[in-house]
């Protein structure tokens, strides 16, 4: 009696539900992370001036400043003094402090003795090319001359 082996074919599976699980994982961290960039940012009513689009140096650092004079960063409370300490970390990774790039975010109603403060501060860092963040005016295109 001859005992034949019966033939199976052998398919290759290949399963897709662990790929499918990173890929969800993924898109859910992506969203999740996305969403931070908007939570540090501190509500502030700034002027409407048409302004430039020019981009600054590759490191930028945002201050913002409050109706009351409070400074945040990543909408943390701080110091001139932890400003300062801040910036220097940033001169001393960029090399240079024309490389570091500062744009001050203030209140419309802030008195400007606050902000002249910061920028007497940013002055003797070196950092003499800060930027004061405006809203472009309802109506206007961003970077452009009004109708």
């Amino acid at each position: 009696m001859r005992h034949s082996r019966s033939r199976r074919s052998t398919f290759a599976i290949f399963d897709m539900t662990p790929m499918i699980d990173v890929v969800l994982q993924l898109i859910i961290f992506f969203m999740y992370t996305s969403q931070f960039a908007q939570l540090a940012r501190t509500p502030i009513d700034m002027p409407e001036e048409i302004g430039d689009e020019n981009e600054g140096p590759p490191s930028t650092v945002a201050i913002d400043l409050d109706a009351t004079g409070a400074m945040f960063i990543e909408g943390e409370p701080v110091t001139l003094d932890e400003i300062e300490r801040l910036l220097l970390i940033e001169i001393d990774k960029e090399g240079d402090a024309s490389r570091v790039g500062v744009l001050i975010r203030a209140d419309r109603s802030l008195p400007l003795l606050h902000v002249n403060a910061l920028g007497n501060r940013l002055a003797e860092l070196g950092l003499r090319g800060w930027q004061l963040g405006t809203n472009v005016p309802m109506g206007v295109p961003a970077g452009g001359a009004g109708p």
